[in-house]
């Protein structure tokens, strides 16, 4: 693991029974929560769906978040995100410029496989990728000054092996090289959930400390996922897969790379995207950079 923030965590058991029951319920729930309009077309009654779907329940919780982030089926799915990172030191009473800056914008994406268990995990193998852009001129960099230092640093290429990971019940389980510890392990799998009319907002957050392979140190870092989709896509058993928008939020520690260990402030990132079936539907500009810094590695199989 890099000082990238948004590490891949995994989970343990889902009883069996309960699982299929659970699956069988969300099935349920558009049959009973439908009405024929004049023109013959079926309507969803949102509200009535919402208020039936099982989301006290770690297992149901478990299999949307399957759905959201990949594909139940075991096809692979491509993710892409785009956001801006901002440095923040607090004072008191700086100027406006001191406390938050603009440091620098990102892109980054993925590659995913995952599948449904007979237990009601969910297993799932990925590859990631992160590329840091200017922040006025938006165009890929190699290099950053660093305002808070004044030093010009080398600006890495962040870039994931494929990883492996499981989620259930009790959270995800952690399958790494280096201590981790984190405020959603052996804990039930609950998303936060907020329905307003068609729509469901989907919360998950978390704070993780880990070893810091290249520096030996411990670092922290806060994140808060949000995806939004239609209420009646996650009542709909026959999808695999849930379309959504997706946005990431997260507090970190300065980057190793900017060479600031040990300074006040912290890292604010946002980031919003997507997923996708095929390499064809992502930005080609980023497909791109990614053919131009990891040549086949988008393409490449998850072996």
């Amino acid at each position: 693991m890099s000082d990238h923030p948004g590490k891949t965590l995994r989970n343990p058991l889902v009883n069996r029974r309960k699982a299929i029951g659970t699956l069988g319920a969300a099935g349920s729930l558009l049959g009973l929560a439908t009405s024929v309009s004049a023109r013959g077309r079926r309507k969803v009654n949102t509200a009535v769906v919402a208020a039936r779907l099982p989301i006290r329940d770690p297992a149901f919780n478990v299999m949307i978040l399957g759905k959201l982030q990949g594909d139940l089926s075991g096809k692979t799915v491509y993710s892409y995100q785009q956001g801006r990172v901002f440095g923040l030191v607090p004072g008191d009473g700086p100027a406006l410029g001191d406390y938050g800056r603009l440091l620098y914008r990102m892109e980054g994406g993925s590659v995913r496989s995952s599948r449904l268990r007979a237990d009601g995990a969910v297993t799932e193998k990925s590859r990631g990728w992160l590329f840091y852009r200017d922040a006025e001129t938006n165009a890929y960099i190699s290099e950053f000054a660093n305002p808070y230092t004044g030093e010009t640093v080398s600006v890495p290429t962040f870039r994931g092996g494929i990883t492996g990971g499981v989620v259930t019940v009790n959270g995800p389980e952690l399958i790494a090289n280096f201590p981790m510890e984190s405020s959603v392990f052996n804990r039930p799998m609950l998303l936060d959930w907020h329905f307003f009319g068609e729509r469901a907002w989907i919360y998950r957050h978390a704070f993780t400390r880990w070893r810091e392979g290249a520096s030996g140190v411990h670092r922290t870092e806060m994140t808060l996922d949000c995806w939004v989709c239609d209420v009646a896509d996650v009542a709909n058993e026959g999808l695999t897969h849930i379309p959504s928008s997706y946005s990431w939020t997260s507090q970190t520690e300065w980057q190793s790379w900017l060479r600031m260990r040990g300074k006040p402030g912290a890292m604010l990132w946002r980031t919003d995207g997507f997923v996708v079936d095929s390499i064809d539907q992502l930005p080609k500009e980023f497909v791109a950079q990614c053919e131009r810094m990891l040549p086949g590695q988008l393409a490449s199989p998850l072996e």
